[in-house]
C-alpha cells in the first residue's frame, strides 16, 4: 500500500526496513547443538543491542473466550482446560462451501468461527453447526496455508481474509474498520498493551494498537524476505516471525519495531512457532532439523527429523512440545529436547502432518493428516481414535470448553468431534 493511501486514512507506518538488515559486519555465532544431538547447520546474526521492549507486551492477557486464536495463543501454548475426545464420535458436520484450510477458533459466545478459501466466515452454533450469521469477503484467498481469526476481550473478531485484508467484526459480524497490508495476512497474535501483532506474507510484520473506541496501525517491519510464520509472542515480548530461511526475533520499541537477531536455519521456514514458559522457540524447517532457540537467538536442543515439515509447533505450559512432520510422524519433545515418544503414521503410505496439534489439559493430543485421518492420543502416546473423514486436513484444530475438536477438511466441511 502506499503512504499517500495511508496518509488519507489516518494511518501511522513506520518503515524501519534498515533496521531489519544485519550490518556487513555483523556478528555470526556457531550455534551449539543440544538435546536430540546432531551438528546444526544453523546460524544466528548479531544486531546492535536495544534496550527494554514496550512494557506489557510479554504478559499476554487473559483468554478471552474458550479457543480464542491460532494455537490458542499467541505462544502457540494449547493452553485450554477442557479434556479433548476420547472416542471418534462425530457430533455434526457442515458443509461450508469451500476448502476449510483456515483453522476454527471460538468467539465470546461460544461461537464456532470458521472461514473458507471462498472468503466467507461463518460463526456457527456449536450444539448444531448451523449459522449464527455469516460474514463475505468478497472474494477467494488462501491455499494450503492456514489462518485463524483473533477473538480480543471485547468480543472484537479479527478476521485475515480476502484481498490482503485484516478485518475487525462485532461478536455478531458487523463489520468496524478494514486495514489492507502487503501481502496475505497470517494469524493475528493478541499480546499485552492492547497490542496485536500480524505478520503477511510479503514480508512485513505490523504492529497494531487496539482499544474498545479505537484502533491504529503502529509501525510496519519489512523482515527481509517472504514470512510464512504467523506472529508469536515471548515471555519477555519479543516478536517471533519468519523470513524465507530465517527465525527473525524482533523488539517493539513502542512506534517502530526493529530486529534483535536473527537464526539461520539455512533452508525455508513455513510454519509458526511454539514458545515455551522459558523463552525457547520451538522451530521446524525445511532441511529435516527441529530447534529449540533460546531467546537469545543460540540453539538449546536440536535433532534431524529426517523430512520438511509444515506442522507448526504446540509448547504446552509445562515446556512439553508437539508438532508433526511431512513422513507422518508426531513428536513429543521434553523441555530439554529429549523426544519423549514418536508416534508413526498408521499405513504404509506416506501420510504428511500439515496441521498444528491441538493438546488438552490432560495431555491428550489431537491432528490431521493429509491423507483425510484425525488422531487422538493420550498422553501417554497410546492410540484414542483414528477417524476417516471426507478430505485432506490442512486446517488447525480447536478444542472447546465441553471437549469437542473442531477441524476442517478440503472438501469444504467442518467437523464437531465429541
Amino acid at each position: 500500500m502506499r503512504m499517500a493511501e495511508l496518509a488519507s486514512r489516518g494511518v501511522n507506518l513506520i518503515r524501519t526496513a534498515a533496521l531489519a538488515l544485519a550490518p556487513t559486519a555483523a556478528i555470526l555465532l556457531a550455534a551449539c547443538s543440544g538435546g536430540g544431538g546432531g551438528s546444526p547447520v544453523g546460524q544466528v546474526g548479531a544486531v546492535a543491542h536495544l534496550g527494554p521492549g514496550l512494557p506489557g507486551v510479554g504478559s499476554l492477557p487473559s483468554p478471552a473466550s474458550e479457543w480464542p486464536e491460532a494455537g490458542y495463543d499467541a505462544r502457540f501454548s494449547s493452553g485450554t482446560t477442557a479434556t479433548g475426545p476420547q472416542s471418534a464420535k462425530v457430533k455434526w458436520m457442515r458443509s461450508l462451501g469451500g476448502n476449510v484450510t483456515p483453522g476454527p477458533v471460538i468467539g465470546v459466545d461460544g461461537s464456532i468461527l470458521a472461514a473458507t478459501n471462498a472468503g466467507v466466515l461463518h460463526a456457527l452454533d456449536p450444539a448444531t453447526g448451523a449459522d449464527r450469521w455469516t460474514y463475505d469477503g468478497q472474494g477467494s484467498y488462501g491455499s494450503d496455508l492456514s489462518t485463524s481469526a483473533a477473538v480480543l476481550a471485547d468480543g472484537t473478531i479479527l478476521w485475515p481474509g480476502p484481498h490482503n485484508t485484516l478485518s475487525a467484526l462485532t461478536k455478531t459480524g458487523g463489520l468496524l474498520w478494514k486495514q489492507q497490508l502487503d501481502g496475505q495476512v497470517l494469524s493475528p497474535a493478541v499480546a499485552g498493551a492492547n497490542r496485536v501483532y500480524v505478520a503477511d506474507l510479503s514480508g512485513h510484520l505490523s504492529a497494531f494498537e487496539i482499544t474498545p473506541s479505537a484502533h491504529r496501525l503502529v509501525w510496519t517491519l519489512d523482515v527481509g524476505g517472504i514470512d510464512y510464520s504467523s506472529a508469536s509472542v515471548g515471555p519477555d515480548g519479543t516478536i517471533y516471525t519468519g523470513a524465507d530461511h530465517d527465525l527473525v526475533a524482533v523488539r517493539d520499541l513502542g512506534e517502530s519495531g526493529a530486529v534483535r537477531w536473527r537464526f539461520d536455519a539455512k533452508r525455508i521456514v513455513e510454519v509458526s512457532n511454539g514458545i515455551a514458559p522459558d523463552g525457547t522457540v520451538v522451530l521446524g524447517t525445511n532441511h529435516g532439523r527441529e530447534y529449540g532457540v533460546r531467546p537469545d537467538g543460540t540453539v538449546a536442543w536440536s535433532f534431524d527429523i529426517k523430512d520438511n515439515t509444515y506442522s507448526s509447533s504446540v509448547v504446552r505450559p509445562d515446556g512439553t512440545a508437539y508438532f508433526g512432520d511431512n513422513s507422518g510422524r508426531l513428536r513429543i519433545v521434553s523441555p530439554s529436547g529429549a523426544v519423549t515418544h514418536d508416534i508413526a503414521p498408521l499405513g504404509r503410505k506416506k501420510e504428511s502432518i500439515w496441521t498444528s496439534p491441538a493438546v488438552d489439559a490432560k495431555g491428550n493430543v489431537y491432528w490431521g493428516s493429509t491423507n483425510a485421518n484425525v488422531y487422538g492420543y493420550d498422553h501417554n502416546a497410546k492410540r484414542l481414535f483414528a477417524l476417516a473423514l471426507d478430505g485432506s486436513i490442512n486446517s488447525y484444530p480447536a478444542i472447546g470448553r465441553d471437549g469437542t475438536l473442531y477441524l476442517g477438511t478440503t472438501s469444504g466441511t467442518l467437523y464437531a468431534i465429541g
